[in-house]
């Protein structure tokens, strides 16, 4: 199961995994052209005014008895080659590639053509530099490199004033497409809402304004739904028919038992006759249980809901089933207050009967029973106490599953009668509470109903 969950894929994430993986690529390839444009931007924008000393060193070499050299002023030079944020350095060359002026840790310059420059990238004791190099007609080369700060500073403010708004329209972008993404979703949820929200035997199709994505799929699942149904109705139908023709051959057979037991018949011959007739009565509520739980759970699509009140239940099952408690040597009480809900009278009043029934079955003679209803916190209830020996906790959830009977139980139930209260509390969208009784010590059935129900089918 968890294996199961963990490869399910979700299209959300899908979704927005590529849509950020896809902006992701934009943004890099964005930055990495916006870095390649701002640094060329910037190199033009440097290299013409790195060129310029260049150009005014090579028009003040001058040729004389003791060769060429620079005729600059000191000062002039230095001002010519000053600069706040990077190191300017110079270089001249004769035609012969012999040091003139300047430093002699610039490289030597590339092949030039007279009256060719060129700009390239160097090193100036372990740190970058951009060099313009030019030859002059008379083949002097001279030299200017710079460190990189300023440029690499305008390349920085370059890629943040282009990528800035770029970022925020991805981040826009990926925000929108988690709510749109979201918002498409939505018909998505709502099915999986309904779905969610159905008991298992809701076999209702899904509604037509299920997206047109998922269309083939809702068409199969109702597809499903339908075949379910079908099924559903035919075991239905079947244990319903069985139980009705069970109920009268049994009544026959139990009838003419008691006939039997009522002539003089030898003792061997009467115990044996009293077993089948024990027998015969088992097999006659079973059958009678069954046709129950077959009502209930086709009874909600049959049969729509109506006003009614637990009290008036409660006081018809006062009037039927005094004379049984009284044979099994029980005390049957009733406390009741008005209790108004919305039910199937006929199904309330299965239920009741079969807690009496479990009830008087298991408590043992003496004892006591109290059947009473009213209103708490607005919520109508009936509740069924006993002296009985209770349900251990561990076993209250399973009381209440079909032919469940708790080992070593005394009685002769079947195992149905809290399967049974159970399908028609739920069919009612009501509460089942099982617990120790306050008052009497054994098991306290406890059933709640909404005071309104908006819908009879779940």
């Amino acid at each position: 199961m968890n294996e199961a969950h963990a490869q399910r894929i979700s299209i959300r994430r899908r979704l927005l995994v590529f849509l950020c993986g896809a902006l992701l690529v934009v943004v890099a390839g964005a930055a990495f052209v916006t870095y390649r444009v701002a640094q060329q931007s910037t190199n033009d924008a440097y290299d013409r005014s790195l060129l310029d000393p260049v150009l005014d060193i090579l028009e003040n070499i001058q040729v004389g008895p003791e060769g060429a050299r620079v005729d600059l002023p000191q000062k002039a030079l230095e001002a010519l080659i000053y600069d706040q944020r990077d190191t300017v350095i110079f270089q001249v060359r004769g035609i012969h590639g012999e040091l003139i002026a300047g430093t002699p840790e610039l490289p030597t310059p590339p092949a030039l053509g007279a009256g060719e420059h060129q700009f390239f990238y160097s090193t100036y004791r372990g740190a970058p530099i951009r060099v313009a190099a030019q030859r002059s007609a008379a083949g002097f080369v001279a030299q200017v490199g710079e460190t990189l700060h300023k440029r690499n500073q305008l390349v920085r403010e370059i890629l943040v004033a282009a990528l800035l708004p770029t970022l925020l329209i991805a981040a826009t972008a990926i925000a929108l497409a988690w709510w749109g993404i979201a918002r498409g979703l939505e018909p998505l949820e709502h099915v999986r809402a309904e779905l969610a929200s159905r008991s298992p035997r809701d076999l209702r199709p899904i509604a037509e304004t299920a997206p047109i994505e998922i269309a083939p799929v809702v068409d199969a699942f109702n597809s499903l739904l339908g075949h379910l149904h079908v099924a559903s109705t035919l075991q239905q139908r079947f244990l319903a028919n069985a139980a009705h023709q069970l109920r009268t051959p049994l009544a026959g057979l139990q009838m003419h038992l008691e006939l039997l037991l009522r002539q003089p018949v030898p003792a061997d011959v009467r115990a044996e006759l009293e077993r089948m007739h024990s027998a015969t009565v088992r097999a006659s509520r079973l059958a009678n249980q069954l046709l129950a739980l077959a009502k209930a759970e086709s009874a909600p699509d049959a049969r729509p809901l109506e006003s009614m009140d637990l009290m008036a239940v409660a006081d018809g099952a006062a009037r039927d089933w005094p004379a049984k408690a009284i044979a099994r040597k029980i005390d049957l009480g009733f406390a009741l207050a008005p209790a108004p809900t919305r039910g199937d009278p006929l199904l309330i009043s299965e239920m009741l009967n079969n807690l009496i029934d479990n009830a008087l079955r298991y408590v043992p003679a003496g004892g006591t029973v109290t059947v009473s209803t009213g209103l708490d916190g607005g919520a109508p209830y009936l509740c069924v106490e006993d002296t009985g020996p209770g349900i251990p906790l561990e076993e209250r959830e399973k009381v209440v599953e079909r032919f469940y009977r708790i080992a070593g139980t005394e009685g002769d139930g079947s195992g149905l009668g809290l399967a049974i209260v159970k399908e028609i509390v739920d069919r009612h969208s009501g509460t089942l509470e099982l617990s120790r009784s306050a008052v009497h010590g054994g098991t306290c059935v406890r059933v709640a109903l909404p005071a309104t129900l908006i819908s009879t089918r779940r």
